[in-house]
């Protein structure tokens, strides 16, 4: 379909057509926009997801290596005095360990799995006598330990001393026949390694792996599930893996939703303003077109009797003549006799009403195809399309007759009226207008001057 026909069936303006296009593009745009935002806030939780599962791996491995290492060098000084040490040789090993580590808290020596010395000690919390090997909640971990001959981190887990939330890092010992001789127990505060990741403004869970009650929860400070979208990875640990879930912050549209508020209601401003521009250009339209066929109307209509002037009736005969038609047409003048005497006698209110009867008696005993007229004065014209003269004779005589049979009544006085009539056929292949126009003014002067009230074909 055409744009331009398009455009005429939807009763649009080409101009606010082109408003309301930039506006939906406008709109598009703008919901791509936040569309867009969305996004962005999404691959940027992604990417700092990521950032801080490196940084936590990081933090946490390197803590637990260091737990490690430090175990490791204080087994060896532990060895290098046969595992025989004494409580004071044992504090003072202990502390130059811890010195150079303060993830570790405490260091345990446990022959055959019975805690003989600790440092930091102390009497109201000290784990000293406590045999591993029977304690409930600790005997798998104890087990898990000997059995795979590794080194195990356990927790977190409750300490029984001090109820404290620590990880256990336990060394198995053993002699040369591979038999187990005890423990080396290193112990860090939960805290130590917590106050160290860059959590602190997060809502997050940490469970971990125990033994003695499997995957535990070690901190949860996530209140609303619903609250953003979760994070879960996992940090592998000696003997297990943490589990961390970060909660996302949730894209907020709100954020953008004045601004929302504010553009639509800017689309719903030109929408009205374009539904008013475009209604007042219709009533002007409608209007103007009202105006048009008033004036067209009127340029072609006579005022008085209200039918077709002579403008309108010179118009048709032009196109007749001007058609490749060969048809045969038929063309009478009427003209009301002694007309002048009556607007002498009656008045000229008298001739127009007579007029205006005549006019409407004519037009009642024509055919719809007939196109009838006002020549001027009291003169009329008759066209007759494809009408050969004996069918419009047959027309003539009946306006003729209704003519003489009608009573024109003015002011109580009845006016006998007749007429005279022209005819005459032609055909535009073989006829010229101003020849068709003489005959049958000809004709209509030969009625009159033979007793009028009748009909000459010429």
């Amino acid at each position: 379909m055409h744009p331009e026909v398009l455009i005429m069936k939807l009763k649009i303006t080409p101009s606010s057509l082109a408003i309301i296009v930039s506006l939906l593009l406008t709109l598009i745009a703008l919901e791509m926009f936040f569309l867009n935002e969305k996004k962005q806030f999404e691959l940027l939780n992604k990417k700092n997801d990521l950032v801080l599962e490196q940084g936590v791996s990081k933090i946490i491995n390197n803590e637990i290596n260091n737990m490690i290492i430090s175990l490791k060098t204080f087994n060896l000084l532990l060895k290098s005095n046969d595992y025989n040490a004494s409580a004071k040789d044992f504090d003072k090993l202990a502390k130059e360990v811890m010195a150079t580590n303060n993830s570790v808290s405490e260091l345990q020596f446990a022959p055959q799995g019975v805690i003989q010395f600790t440092y930091p000690y102390s009497k109201e919390n000290s784990a000293i006598g406590h045999d591993l090997n029977r304690l409930k909640g600790r005997h798998k971990g104890v087990l898990l330990s000997i059995d795979n001959q590794l080194l195990t981190l356990i927790g977190p887990v409750k300490l029984i001393q001090n109820d404290h939330l620590s990880f256990i890092l336990r060394l198995p010992l053993f002699n040369k026949q591979s038999e187990f001789i005890g423990f080396v127990i290193a112990i860090s505060d939960f805290e130590n390694i917590s106050n160290k990741l860059p959590l602190k403004k997060l809502a997050y869970k940490i469970q971990g792996f125990n033994p003695d009650g499997k995957i535990s929860t070690i901190f949860d400070n996530i209140i609303d599930k619903t609250a953003g979208t979760i994070n879960v990875f996992t940090v592998p640990v000696p003997n297990g893996k943490w589990l961390f879930s970060i909660q996302n912050k949730k894209y907020d549209p709100e954020n953008y939703f004045v601004i929302h508020v504010l553009l639509y209601l800017i689309v719903i401003a030109f929408f009205l303003y374009i539904y008013k521009r475009e209604r007042y250009l219709l009533l002007t339209n409608i209007y103007i077109n009202d105006t048009n066929y008033i004036l067209k109307h009127e340029a072609i209509t006579d005022e008085l009797t209200s039918i077709y002037n002579r403008r309108y009736m010179n118009n048709i005969m032009k196109k007749v003549f001007f058609s490749n038609v060969t048809s045969i047409h038929s063309i009478a003048f009427l003209d009301i006799d002694h007309f002048k005497i009556v607007n002498d006698t009656y008045g000229h209110d008298a001739g127009d009403e007579i007029l205006r009867v005549f006019a409407e008696i004519c037009s009642n005993n024509i055919r719809t195809s007939d196109i009838f007229a006002r020549w001027g004065g009291e003169e009329f014209i008759l066209f007759m399309d494809k009408t050969s003269r004996i069918h419009a004779e047959d027309v003539c005589y009946r306006i003729l007759r209704a003519v003489n049979q009608h009573s024109f009544l003015y002011n109580s006085q009845v006016i006998h009226i007749t007429v005279s009539i022209g005819l005459t056929s032609f055909s535009p292949k073989n006829d010229k207008i101003d020849a068709v126009f003489k005959n049958i003014d000809d004709a209509v002067y030969h009625s009159k001057k033979n007793g009028r009230n009748r009909i000459t074909v010429i």
